[in-house]
Order: structure tokens, then C-alpha cells, then sequence
């Protein structure tokens, strides 16, 4: 395989694995976290359950994915000024944008995530929706840029390090509800971001070793979680205990470590567009709740396949339309998608859920 084609594979197993996890967090917005959103099924119901089983992977696959693309590019001193600005376009700017729309939208409707106008700002500066991520992965590229920038001749090492130090952070009591720039859940991601930076710098090294002791230890943890989900439904599950640390870690790692054999071509398309998914699918999804509230509640299984079906498709749709219509308006895609005016990124190092 020469070596255009070994980039090919390999960005299309990053895409897969983008494709995956936008699929896991729209099966979870549709279905509900809990009995009392989304479908409203019961903790008994094998869609319940199936959300229950991937809990360990969706967030940290996007985390970890982020930390892995921006291992291929990180600030220098000549471009450190650069690297902010471009954060803040491409990540802030939608964050502002699609926080708004979604809270008007909310507030309006008399949806689940309406805020009293006099409080509204507060949606901006908390963990919010499922828009606390983009504040939780730019804090995060903030910080290992800074390390980076700090330490530019050890990369490997300041790897190493932050992933030491988030992964005890992770297990301490550190942040716990403190959904101020959704600090919680910063530490949370923090530690599979650390290690998607880690899993990118340590290639080159001999890697079958680590490929081995993350397939054990996911074999392991993965049985032990899925017996408790099977035979204890209605258990809520921790997020940051050892157990969430170290299954987050070996099923999102060894995902990454074996991407390159799973290029499966229509998941490696929807990934292309994760970052549109990701931020434009609860709009649909919430149009599609609305009604199925309205109706009733009728079979669960058609409401996931309308869900998600219109979740990506519409999600989609947004995306391409804004990119074709940057010439002619250009602030479009800017503010919609953080994209520059052309609507055009260098794919291999975006950093975001496009690439997160």
C-alpha cells in the first residue's frame, strides 16, 4: 500500500470512529439518559439498556479523538496567537451561535431546557444542554497548548504527564457539581483527551504491546460492565469512579489504536460531518420528541429510527447548505460552523467534533 493510500485509510478509520460516535449520541438524545426524557422508556428496555452499555464510550470517543487530531499539529510560539483565535472561531463562535438559537428555542416553547429570560446568560458561562462539551474541549486544547508552548522539545513527556494528572483528577472529589464553563465535565473529558494525545505522539513506538493490555483490559472491564447493566437495569451508573476511567479509556484507545482496519465507508461519511451533527441534530430530534409526546408515546423503535434519521440527515443538510452558500454569504458559515469564509478546513487537523 504506497502512501497516499495509507493517509486514505487512515483518515477514514478517524472518520469511522467520528461516525460512530455521533450514531451512539443520537441513539442516547433520542431514546433519553433517564425514564423521564427522550422516549420515555423504561430502565428495562433494551434501548435503555443499549444507552446504558455505550455510557463509557460516547463522550470519551469524542474527547479522545480531539486530543488525537490535535497531536497532529500543536501551537508553536510562531503560531500561538494563531491557535487562539482559531479556537475561538471555530469553536466559540457556533458555541455562541447554537446556545442561543436552542435556548430561545427552549424558552419559548416551554421545552426542557428553557431558562428564565433574567437568567439566560447564565447558559453561556454553565454547563448547558449538550453544548457543555464545546466549552469543556476548548478549555482543554487552552490548557495542552499551553503545556506545548511550555515544554515544545517534550511532547511525548507533557503527554504523558497531563494524562497522569487529569487521570487522578478524574478519581478525586475535585469539581464534583461545579457546572461553572462546565468544570465538572472538563475533568470528566480530561483524562481521554490526555490519552488521545498520548495514543498519537507514542506511534512510532512499538505499539502491539499496548494494543494487547488495552484489549485485555477492555475484554475485562467491558464483561464486568455488561453483566451490571443486564442483570441491574434500573442501577445508575458513576461517571467519574475507577471503573468509568479505566473502561473509557481502553474501549476508546484500543478503538484509535485499531482504527486503520475499521474504515467502514458510510460511517467514515457521516463523520466527515460530525461537527454539524453534533451541533444541529437536538433540533430535530427535539421537534421529533415534541410530537411523540404529543401522540402519546407510541413504539419506541420507529421513533428512534425517525429520530436519528432526521437527526443526521437534517444535520447534514444544514452543513452542506452553509458551506455551498459561504461565497456568497460569507459570515454564514463562519458563525454557523466556525468555518472560514471559503467554508473550507484542512480536514486532517480540525479539532472539533468534526474532528473530535
Amino acid at each position: 500500500m504506497n502512501s497516499t493510500n495509507l493517509a486514505q485509510t487512515h483518515h477514514g478509520g478517524i472518520d469511522t470512529l467520528r461516525g460512530l460516535a455521533c450514531i451512539l449520541l443520537l441513539v442516547l438524545h433520542v431514546v433519553g439518559e433517564q425514564v423521564t426524557s427522550g422516549l420515555r422508556v423504561p430502565d428495562e428496555h433494551p434501548l435503555a439498556m443499549f444507552t446504558a452499555i455505550f455510557l463509557h464510550l460516547r463522550m470519551p470517543l469524542f474527547a479522545m479523538l480531539s486530543g488525537f487530531v490535535y497531536a497532529y499539529r500543536p501551537p508553536t510560539r510562531e503560531v500561538s496567537g494563531r491557535f487562539l483565535t482559531g479556537k475561538l472561531r471555530r469553536i466559540g463562535l457556533p458555541f455562541v451561535f447554537v446556545t442561543t438559537i436552542y435556548g430561545v428555542a427552549n424558552t419559548v416553547l416551554g421545552a426542557g431546557y428553557g431558562v428564565p429570560w433574567g437568567e439566560f446568560w447564565q447558559i453561556y458561562v454553565s454547563a448547558y444542554a449538550y453544548l457543555w462539551f464545546l466549552q469543556a474541549v476548548f478549555i482543554l486544547f487552552l490548557v495542552i497548548g499551553a503545556l506545548d508552548l511550555l515544554f515544545p522539545k517534550a511532547r511525548l513527556q507533557v503527554a504523558t504527564g497531563f494524562l497522569a494528572v487529569t487521570s487522578a483528577l478524574f478519581l478525586s472529589d475535585i469539581g464534583r457539581g461545579i457546572e461553572w464553563l462546565s468544570f465538572d465535565r472538563t475533568l470528566y473529558l480530561a483524562p481521554f483527551f490526555a490519552l488521545g494525545v498520548f495514543l498519537n505522539r507514542f506511534e512510532g513506538n512499538a505499539t502491539r504491546g499496548l494494543k494487547t493490555a488495552f484489549l485485555s483490559s477492555l475484554a475485562l472491564l467491558g464483561t464486568i460492565h455488561l453483566v451490571g447493566v443486564l442483570t441491574d437495569p434500573t442501577a445508575v451508573i458513576e461517571r467519574r469512579n475507577a471503573m468509568s476511567l479505566g473502561l473509557g479509556l481502553v474501549a476508546s484507545g484500543s478503538l484509535i489504536l485499531f482504527r486503520n482496519v475499521l474504515n467502514f465507508a458510510p460511517l467514515a461519511w457521516i463523520g466527515r460531518f460530525s461537527f454539524g451533527i453534533y451541533l444541529y441534530h437536538m433540533f430535530p430530534v427535539m421537534a421529533l420528541l415534541a410530537v411523540y409526546k404529543f401522540i402519546g408515546f407510541p413504539d419506541p423503535w420507529l421513533g428512534l429510527a425517525i429520530g436519528a434519521t432526521a437527526g443526521l440527515s437534517l444535520s447534514i443538510a444544514a452543513e452542506i447548505i452553509a458551506r455551498r452558500l459561504g461565497p456568497v454569504l460569507p459570515w454564514l458559515p463562519t458563525l454557523t460552523l466556525g468555518l472560514t469564509v471559503a467554508g473550507k478546513e484542512k480536514r486532517r487537523h480540525e479539532t472539533v467534533p468534526a474532528s473530535v
